[in-house]
This record gives C-alpha cells, sequence and structure tokens, in this order.
C-alpha cells in the first residue's frame, strides 16, 4: 500500500532550482534513508511531502496516519504515564530548561505515542546520549510501520534501513539495500562510468586522429609536384581530385561516426573539505581556566555537585555523560563569569558553540552574521565559507533561510573566525554531512588550541580527545586518557571491562571498515586499490566474528 508520493516536483529557491524530481514513492514496508549533503533539499522535500511547505510545481499524497520528528525545537505534550517515556527518561513537561536531548525525546515519545503507520524523523539522533541512541535504535526495529529517515549517522542508517535514497543536484537516485550497500554500488556505478568515459575519450580521440592523418594525405596530395610538364600534371591533377574527393568522404564519415557516439560525462571528483583553524596567541601559563567548590543548579536542581576542575592549557577535553546531566550547563556556567568560583586568565578568550546556534541573527546574510565577530578580511572570510559549501551569491543568504546542517556550518565558521584561544563546541556534528564531520574532526585534530567538546559521536571524540570528563550521578568523574581509556577504567568490573574492550575493538573495526569504503572510493592506483579490497573482505569476516562471539 502507497503511504505517500510525489510526481514532477519543482521547488525553486530564488533563481535556483533546489529539487527537480520526477517521481517518489513511500510504500508500506519501506525504511528509507534519505541522504545527501546539507543544503541539498532533505527536510525541504519533507516539508513539502507534510504540507508545510509548497511546491512550485508538481503534486503530492501522503497518508493521514503519519507522525513527523522535526529536527528543529518544537514544544509537544506527551502521556505523563506512558512506558517508552520511562524508558528513555522522558522529563514530565516540556521546558526551555530541558537539554537539546530531552528535547528530542519527547518529540521522539509523541511520534510513537500516536501510533501512527508512518514515522517521518529529521535527524532524531541529533543530542541524543549514546544509550538514547542504542534504545532509540531498538525502538525504530520493533515499530511496525514504515519509516523515512534523515540521518547522518552511518551506523544507525546500516541497521534501519532497507532502501536509501540519496538527493544530489535536486535529482533523487533510489538504492536498495542499508547505507553500506549504498555506498558499494555508488561506488561501482561510480568505477562503471568512468570505465565507459574513459572509452569514450578513448575511441573520439582515435577517431580525431584519424581525420587528422587524412587531412594531411589529402594537403599532401591536392597539388601536383614540382618540375611535372603541364599535360602530365594536368592528367595527375585529375586523379588527384577522386583522391582528395574520396579522402574527403572518408573524413566525413569518421565525423559521422563522432557525431554518433553516446555521449558519456566525465564522472565528478570527490572533493574534500579542508577546514583551517589558525594558530592562536599563547596562553602563558598550565592552568588557564579552573573551577573550585562549585554547586551548579538548573532552577532549583541540583545537577553537578562539589566541582573541582582544572582546564589545563593544549587539552583536547570530551564532556561525556547522559542528556540532561548538566553538560551544556557546565559549559554556559563557565562561559557567563557570573561566579568567583570560576577563574579564567584575562587573556583567556572562550569560542564557543552553541547546540541551537544562538550566536546567529536569522535576519542577516551568512557573511554579515561571520564578519560581526571576526578580524580577517572579506577575502579570506570568504575562502573559509567555500570550504563548508558558501560560494559566490550564497554568502548573502539569510541565515533564517538555511538548513539545519547549514546553520550549524555558519556557526562553526564564526566561531573558527572568531579571535580566540579557547574553543568549547556543544554537539558540533549535530545535522552536519559526513564529509563535513571529517574536515572538522581533522581541523580539531591538528589545532593547538584548547578544546571542550560535548558530543554522542563515539567515533569523533575518539579520534580527537585525549581526556575524558564524565558527569555521573552529579559527580565530574575525570579520565587521562582517550575514549578507549575511559571505557577501559569508567567501573571495576572486569566483566564489564571485557564486555567494553570487546564492544570498542568492534567499533574500531566498523569504523576502519567505513574508512576502507571511503579510500576505495578515492583511489586510482590499481595495486593500492587491491590492497584496500583484500583488507576490506578481512574487515568483513572479523566483524562477523565478533558478532557472532558477542
Amino acid at each position: 500500500m502507497q503511504l505517500g508520493s510525489i510526481s514532477n516536483l519543482k521547488k525553486y529557491y530564488g533563481d535556483r532550482l533546489l529539487l527537480d524530481i520526477n517521481k517518489f514513492e513511500i510504500n508500506e514496508g519501506d525504511r528509507i534513508g534519505l541522504v545527501g549533503e546539507n543544503g541539498v533539499g532533505k527536510t525541504t522535500l519533507i516539508k513539502i511531502l507534510i504540507g508545510e511547505i509548497k511546491a512550485d510545481e508538481g503534486n503530492k499524497y501522503i497518508t493521514d496516519s503519519y507522525s513527523y520528528i522535526s529536527q528543529r525545537e518544537q514544544w509537544c505534550e506527551i502521556d505523563g504515564e506512558g512506558k517508552l517515556k520511562g524508558m528513555l527518561h522522558v522529563p514530565n513537561e516540556y521546558d526551555e530548561y530541558l537539554s537539546g536531548g530531552e528535547k528530542v525525546k519527547m518529540r521522539i515519545v509523541k511520534a510513537f505515542e500516536e501510533n501512527s503507520s508512518l514515522i517521518i524523523a529529521d535527524e532524531p539522533t541529533s543530542n541524543l546520549d549514546v544509550e538514547s541512541v542504542k534504545l532509540l535504535n531498538k525502538m525504530f526495529k520493533k515499530y511496525k510501520g514504515t519509516l523515512l529517515i534523515i540521518s547522518h549517522d552511518r551506523n544507525f542508517l546500516d541497521d534501519l534501513c532497507n532502501k536509501i535514497v540519496e538527493i544530489e543536484d535536486g535529482k533523487l537516485t533510489i538504492y536498495s539495500g542499508n547505507y553500506s550497500d549504498y555506498l558499494n554500488q555508488k561506488e561501482e556505478n561510480r568505477k562503471v562510468n568512468e570505465k565507459e568515459y574513459n572509452k569514450y575519450i578513448h575511441e573520439k580521440s582515435r577517431l580525431e586522429k584519424a581525420i587528422s592523418e587524412k587531412e594531411v594525405l589529402r594537403d599532401r596530395i591536392k597539388k601536383a609536384p614540382k618540375g611535372m610538364g603541364p599535360s602530365e600534371a594536368k592528367t595527375i591533377k585529375m586523379g588527384d581530385q577522386r583522391g582528395k574527393k574520396n579522402i574527403d568522404n572518408n573524413i566525413k564519415s569518421i565525423k559521422s561516426r563522432i557525431d554518433h557516439l553516446e555521449l558519456k560525462e566525465k564522472p565528478q571528483d570527490i572533493k574534500k573539505i579542508t577546514i583551517n583553524i589558525l594558530p592562536s596567541m599563547k596562553l602563558n601559563c598550565k592552568i588557564p581556566i579552573e573551577i573550585e567548590d562549585s554547586k551548579i543548579y538548573v532552577k532549583d536542581k541540583l545537577l553537578i555537585d562539589n566541582v573541582n576542575l582544572k582546564i589545563k592549557q593544549g587539552r583536547k577535553i570530551a564532556l561525556i555523560g547522559k542528556n540532561g546531566c548538566g553538560k551544556t550547563t557546565l559549559l554556559k556556567y563557565i562561559i557567563s563569569g557570573n561566579s568567583d568560583k570560576v577563574k579564567i586568565l584575562s587573556n583567556v578568550k572562550i569560542g564557543y558553540f552553541d547546540q541551537g546556534q544562538g550566536n546567529l541573527k536569522d535576519d542577516k546574510t551568512i557573511l554579515e552574521n561571520i564578519k560581526e565577530d571576526s578580524s580577517y578580511d572579506e577575502t579570506f572570510i570568504r575562502i573559509s565559507l567555500s570550504e563548508f559549501g558558501f560560494k559566490n551569491k550564497s554568502v548573502y543568504k539569510k541565515v533564517g533561510d538555511l538548513s539545519g546542517g547549514e546553520r550549524v556550518k555558519v556557526g562553526l565558521c564564526k566561531v573558527i573566525l572568531s579571535d580566540n584561544n579557547i574553543l568549547m563546541l556543544d554537539e558540533p556534528t549535530n545535522y552536519l554531512d559526513i564529509k563535513s564531520i571529517e574536515a572538522l574532526e581533522s581541523a580539531l585534530v591538528n589545532t593547538d588550541k584548547t578544546i571542550i567538546l560535548v558530543s554522542h559521536d563515539i567515533r569523533f571524540v575518539s579520534n580527537i580527545c585525549d581526556y575524558i570528563i564524565e558527569i555521573k550521578e552529579n559527580k565530574l568523574h575525570e579520565f587521562d586518557g582517550g575514549y578507549s581509556f575511559y571505557l577501559e577504567h569508567k567501573n571495576g568490573d572486569k566483566i564489564d571491562i571485557d564486555k567494553k574492550k570487546c564492544e570498542d575493538e568492534l567499533l574500531v573495526l566498523k569504523n576502519r571498515l567505513t574508512e576502507i569504503i571511503s579510500l576505495i572510493s578515492l583511489e586510482t592506483d590499481e595495486i593500492k586499490k587491491a590492497e584496500l579490497d583484500l583488507e576490506y573482505k578481512d574487515l568483513l569476516n572479523k566483524i562477523k566474528i565478533y558478532n557472532n562471539n558477542t
């Protein structure tokens, strides 16, 4: 049974054709992952489908029995006695003081309570802690209805989807299977297209060379040799004319063959994003930020007790814990400067990325927002913005018209290009496409700035951070090491540690598998590509063994 459809749809933003879709169907039993880079129109497509945005052309249909989990904050009311509410530890009432993750959980519970035949979810894992993502995954697996999900979480898409729909250049391409299947099919298609293009270029060059050779031959014989008598020359000239005509006919025939060759477009190069975080003014001390004997509250609720924390220069710290434990509140407590228990050196300048992008002004353009806090000239700002896909006239877009992922990119650019020496980033990967996440990861690894990072993305944290602070049971627990070190030492139960080690090793294998898939798509050397293929197969076998033993 069909639950939704779109046909002959066109949607413009200004003079840009954002979406040009001939046909898209949602059928009963579908579990669709909608993917694509930020700003390609994923959320717009969903909002057209549910009637929040009107298309310029085309038709759409959606069943009355659907629920929508929005990526933007939305007030909602849920059943106070619901089972899911208890499982996700959802608060009783929607409140502005709730964490981003708690607000997302309320929207998720609301969607499941409606018992619809179709759930449409726009980045449902954003702001959720690791355990909540696992639970949501189980909830969606048990859900008997149809799913349409926008997500950048590769593991999430792998576990849930039986179909991947990619938006690229306004068009839809449908791939059967999960996210890994989509990557494999996309890579195979790229290889086929590249092979066909090379074959086309080779054949065209061969025919063009044949034309050039025949033109040279024609030019050589059209004149009688020097020293030849008039009578003889006349005879030969007549023969030359016949030879010339034959060659001209051959040339026309070859040109016709070129014209009838099936045109093959050159496959687009996979462009990598590069984010540069420029060196900042050095801090002449080991401890630029210190908190002593603090208690942190939200309203009258104690979130964190007995806070004694020293932020060492050059540390790359991950602040982790369950939704609502106080991670964002701790960052804001430090930044506010309202407590005499927080000591911040006078030359410390903090660049803060708010998960709600509260530092952005919707009524101003992208360029205006960046220039407000940046000392860099406009040329340098434009170069930085271009890496995030904001080129030429797009820098004059109003921030209020941007997608969730585009807003995050602008917010990150604003922080990166401001004058600071300590970065506090609260869920910076939310709504970002995978290429942008990898670019940001690389930039943070290579910067000399002190970083305090809140993120639910385990891979992101594992690759960047060398120090873990966990908020648990209203206390700060510090681990002088990366995420693997934290997993090994967070509790004393040997069985649990061994289990976590196994899970962590499995995660490493899966992350490497994703990297290999990406490397294969970029590699042009056939020998190296063959080596990568062997490693890919070996990783699949190892993952299978781990899954069978856990």
